[in-house]
Order: structure tokens, then sequence, then C-alpha cells
């Protein structure tokens, strides 16, 4: 598939021969500027679709590739930006310690917390010498987020992005991620609630039915 960022291509999962499969067959394209909402009821295979784009689940077949690479390989975690429902920051460390580490890890000489939009966008300026283990779970997702975006990726797969969000944060995060396609990168969104479709007018939506990924009907609905 010519000019996906994030190409699936016949992918099936299972986890054991004594389990039914968790997808079946799922093939998905997103070009650059453009983002995709899978909908879907808790253990539906929407948070094992989206490991398997990241690269921290293997297919059992099928096809990955993120910006034409093995979505495991060093050099596709940093085109990428993952954020899952739990947080992958240090408790230990501070907001600006966290992202400080993550953006050497990503090669940024000369990052700063104060500089960059998405911290300002989220509100976490106030929190940036916070320890992460004193946040709140909503607090903590907005840094877990400013964290996947801080080396502008051409992909983000983020794991429902408004569960545990107040209704400020829900808005703010909403705009960042059309802003995020409009500026060219591709967006991989989950959420177990129709409603997440309204937030984000100018995704496509698709839903796993019974192991499978299909076009979803207009608001969302099957």
């Amino acid at each position: 598939m010519a000019g996906c960022v994030l190409e699936m291509e016949g992918v099936w999962k299972r986890y054991s021969y004594g389990r039914g499969w968790v997808l079946r067959d799922v093939s998905l394209c997103i070009p650059p500027g453009s983002g995709v909402l899978v909908l879907g009821p808790n253990g539906s295979g929407k948070t094992t679709l989206l490991r398997i784009a990241a690269g921290l689940a293997k297919p059992s077949r099928g096809v990955v590739r993120v910006a034409g690479l093995p979505p495991q390989s060093v050099e596709a975690k940093h085109v990428m930006g993952v954020v899952l429902h739990h947080s992958i920051l240090y408790d230990e460390l501070t907001v600006r310690e966290n992202l400080s580490y993550y953006a050497r890890l990503h090669g940024l000489d000369g990052y700063s917390p104060e500089g960059d939009e998405v911290v300002e966008a989220l509100g976490l300026r106030r929190y940036l010498d916070t320890r992460v283990g004193e946040l709140s779970f909503g607090w903590r997702k907005r840094a877990n987020i400013a964290r996947a975006l801080l080396h502008r990726p051409q992909l983000l797969a983020i794991d429902e992005p408004f569960t545990g969000l107040d209704d400020a944060a829900v808005e703010a995060l909403a705009g960042l991620l059309e802003e995020l396609t409009r500026r060219g990168a591709a967006v991989l969104a989950t959420s177990p609630q129709r409603g997440a479709a309204r937030l984000l007018p100018g995704f496509r939506v698709m839903e796993i039915h019974d192991s499978t990924l299909r076009p979803a009907g207009p608001g969302g609905e099957a």
C-alpha cells in the first residue's frame, strides 16, 4: 500500500491455539495527514490492534509497516509515538525530568519543556516540577501524551485518548489530534465510546466486530 504511514496487511492474531482469533484478516492504511478512530467494546481487540501497530506485539500472520519499516525496529520507534492506558513515565522523576530523558533518547538536543507547544496546550507547565507519582491519573496521562509527541512523530498510536480526562483536557487533546493530522502526521486512536467520533470529526471511523475491522456508519454507528 503505497503512501501509508501505517500499513497493516492481512493481520491475524491469537494468543494461544486453545483460544479463538482476537483479530482476523485486518488490513489498514493510514496515509500522512489522516486519522483513524477504531471503536469497539472492551475486550474486542482494539488494544491488541494498537499494540501490533506499535510493534509491542507480533501478529500471528500478516505484515505491518510503519513508514515502510518493521514496527519493532529501532528506526520505527523514532518515527512513532505511543500512548497506552498505563503510564511509561518514571514515577520518581518529575514531569520535566521525564520529558528531558525521553528527548535525549530521541536525540533532541536543547529540548525545553517550557518551549513545547504540546506541554502548553495540555496545561502541564505548572506540573513540570512535580513527581509523576504524585499526579492524578488524568494529569499523568497528559504527561504521557506530551512524552509521546515531543519528537513530533510521523505516527501517533493512542489507546482510549479521552478516558480519564476532564472536559478541558478532552477539548485540548481533540484539538491536538486534529492539528497533528493537519501537519501531516498519521494518528491511530481507539475508544470504547462511540461519542469519541464526534470529538474527532476529521477521522475515519472503523469498528472491530467479531474480530474483524470494518467501517462504522455515520456518527460511529455500526
